[in-house]
């Protein structure tokens, strides 16, 4: 009876009672249960991304203990082999100010220059990979050339087997990078990271580069052409990171130039506006 009655008193006072003072009573009323409900949820969030962060830092630290023993067991071959040790890269940190070129960006300008200590043909990166190398610099900037230029040229390998061949930019007859000259009987699958060789005379070995994503013969029909996604976004960059070039031997010989690029030479000063400038993004 009671329920009735006061269904009944709703049903004829409901319209003239104020809903805005219920709704605040009410907010009132539940509101340290809200709280405590997503405190809760929070709780239990937090739990779930600490217990992943624990089980990937544990496998890093895995991996980062066999990459340590691989570390020390090649030092050794190298050693016993004669080679030369292999020399840790040498990061410097910019900021790409601006991107030049439309549609497709094929150059960037970089926060530093020659006061720096950044020289012409030093190696441009982010996180994620090669983007390009440094063929102009000025005083506090300098100019990078992308992995877009036609005239860059990058001497790769396929980092599981092995395979050279040299990387370019092609506009005919789709804009892609390729990497040309790999003879018909060298075996490439597509997923296979591509990264600079240590036969290059212009960027340091292991650098990632691209992901193979095509394999299809030349015009001749005797070699391969390897179509590769970079695995740096050369579209969308707000910071970079310079790489000096590879070591000349210290015993004076001249390595082979494997990789073609027209001569390009440093300037010194203000740096000179080009068209097609945008801000990088």
């Amino acid at each position: 009876m009671a329920y009735a009655a006061l269904s009944l008193l709703l049903l004829v006072v409901g319209e003239r009672i104020p809903t805005a003072g219920l709704r605040a009573v009410g907010a009132l009323v539940f509101e340290p249960f809200d709280r405590i409900t997503l405190a809760g949820d929070r709780a239990l969030l937090a739990w779930r991304e600490n217990e992943e962060l624990h089980r990937r830092l544990t496998l890093l630290e895995l991996q980062n203990r066999q990459l340590r023993g691989e570390q020390y067991e090649n030092q050794r071959l190298r050693t016993q082999l004669g080679l030369p040790e292999w020399r840790g890269l040498t990061v410097r940190p910019v900021e790409v100010l601006a991107l030049s070129g439309d549609p497709t960006p094929t150059s960037a300008t970089l926060s530093a220059g020659a006061k720096q200590g950044v020289n012409v043909g030093d190696a441009v990166m982010t996180s994620d990979g090669l983007i390009g190398r440094v063929s102009e610099v000025y005083g506090s900037l300098s100019r990078a050339s992308l992995l877009t230029d036609p005239n860059l040229a990058v001497a790769c390998e396929v980092e599981s087997t092995g395979v050279n061949g040299i990387l370019r930019y092609t506009q005919s007859p789709l804009p892609r990078l390729l990497i040309t000259a790999v003879p018909l009987a060298d075996t490439i699958r597509v997923g296979e990271r591509i990264i600079t060789s240590d036969l290059s005379v212009r960027f340091p070995r292991g650098i990632p580069v691209g992901i193979v994503t095509r394999m299809t013969q030349d015009a001749s029909g005797l070699m391969q052409e390897i179509e590769v996604r970079p695995t740096a976004q050369l579209s969308r960059m707000r910071h970079a990171f310079v790489v000096p070039g590879p070591v000349q031997p210290v015993d004076g010989l001249v390595r082979p130039r494997l990789e073609f690029e027209p001569v390009r030479s440093a300037v010194t000063g203000a740096l000179a506006p080009r068209d097609s400038t945008r801000r990088a993004r």
